[in-house]
């Protein structure tokens, strides 16, 4: 039987390390990357399913193989028995948790109440949000602190949920894993004729529909002299399909690596992000931190997150000259890179947990 120290009060959902990594798996992995740094030896124990195969390389942070359960259900039925038998209370950081304790929780977005049309499209939406409710009643009835990302998602989940502000803590985003990714120029090799730097606007992340991709394809319409460039994948959240991101002007690339999304970040005349939602949005300050410059919406967080750094879009207006967007000053990038880091925000959650 694994051993718990003495000092370990908390028992870290690791089951975000075997999933895909998009936003909030990288909000997790970032997040106790720091935290490890700073937190004393076995304050913690990160519990992961048995199956995992790549394990962070910690030196704080103990790591326990626990249980065989897939998906959803180890939530439900490892972590909790787990926890209960340690008494241990479980942080979890990606948007789930034992719904017979939630203990912590990040709920990083209020997109369940404000978009819901939007997310229950197809089955796959309406039975995740079948699950974001119960999970979101779980998250009420405990009487623990709750995390979220940004001031924005904080006053939108404590109105919904009627909640106290008083019971949310914003952890935020940021930016500094990009440093540790190298440039693959090899992507420009693989695109079509005429995506050369500096000749393409580029927009990155799945096809969920509050990404507002369509923004981007009716853009490319209107402007058939200009290129454009979409990196992600399908969700399970949408009827928008890799076909109906076809134009001759518009390409879209499906999954590339950091190296190569870095390169093409580097690279794009700006960086687009339409979105007509968002808890914080990723994408766009990883293309800050790469020197591209930024279009970003007037939706959600995005106005607070990307202050006076952004030029700023109407996600729901095609017509847009955006040569004459581009002419408009914007304040420097540093002042929203200085403003979020992994280092700091580990520092809050620790705070937060020992508190």
């Amino acid at each position: 039987m694994t051993e718990i120290a003495n000092i370990t009060k908390y028992a870290i959902n690791g089951r975000f390390v075997v999933r895909k990594l998009t936003g909030q798996e990288r909000f997790a992995t970032e997040l106790l990357r720091e935290l490890d740094k700073i937190c004393e030896k076995d304050e913690f124990v990160m519990v992961v399913p048995e199956y995992a195969e790549t394990l962070p390389d910690y030196k704080n942070i103990k790591i326990v193989k626990y249980g065989k359960v897939k998906s959803h259900f180890w939530e439900q039925i490892s972590l909790y028995r787990y926890c209960k038998k340690h008494h241990l209370v479980s942080v979890n950081l990606t948007s789930t948790c034992p719904l017979l304790d939630s203990g912590i929780v990040c709920c990083h977005d209020a997109a369940a109440y404000e978009i819901r049309e939007l997310l229950t499209q197809n089955l796959y939406g309406r039975l995740s949000y079948i699950w974001h409710q119960m999970m979101i009643e779980a998250v009420k009835r405990s009487k623990y602190p709750i995390i979220t990302v940004s001031r924005y998602s904080k006053s939108r989940l404590s109105k919904f949920m009627k909640v106290p502000e008083n019971r949310f803590h914003v952890i935020s985003n940021a930016w500094q894993h990009y440093l540790r990714v190298n440039e693959d120029d090899s992507i420009f090799e693989k695109l079509p004729k005429g995506y050369d730097r500096g000749e393409y606007f580029m927009a990155l992340s799945s096809l969920s529909p509050q990404k507002n991709f369509v923004w981007i394809k009716e853009v490319a319409k209107r402007n058939p002299q200009k290129k454009f460039l979409i990196v992600g994948r399908a969700e399970g959240f949408t009827k928008l399909g890799t076909d109906d991101l076809q134009e001759s002007n518009l390409h879209f690339t499906g999954y590339l690596t950091d190296g190569e999304i870095k390169s093409l970040m580097k690279g794009c005349r700006a960086f687009i992000h339409p979105a007509v939602y968002e808890g914080f949005g990723i994408p766009p300050i990883e293309a800050l931190s790469c020197g591209a410059e930024l279009i970003v919406s007037t939706a959600a967080c995005l106005p607070e997150v990307y202050g006076n750094s952004a030029h700023y879009i109407d996600p729901h207006n095609y017509d847009v000259d955006l040569d004459e967007l581009l002419k408009e000053p914007v304040a420097p990038a540093s002042e929203v890179l200085d403003k979020y880091s992994w280092s700091k925000e580990a520092k809050k959650l620790l705070n937060l947990l020992r508190n």
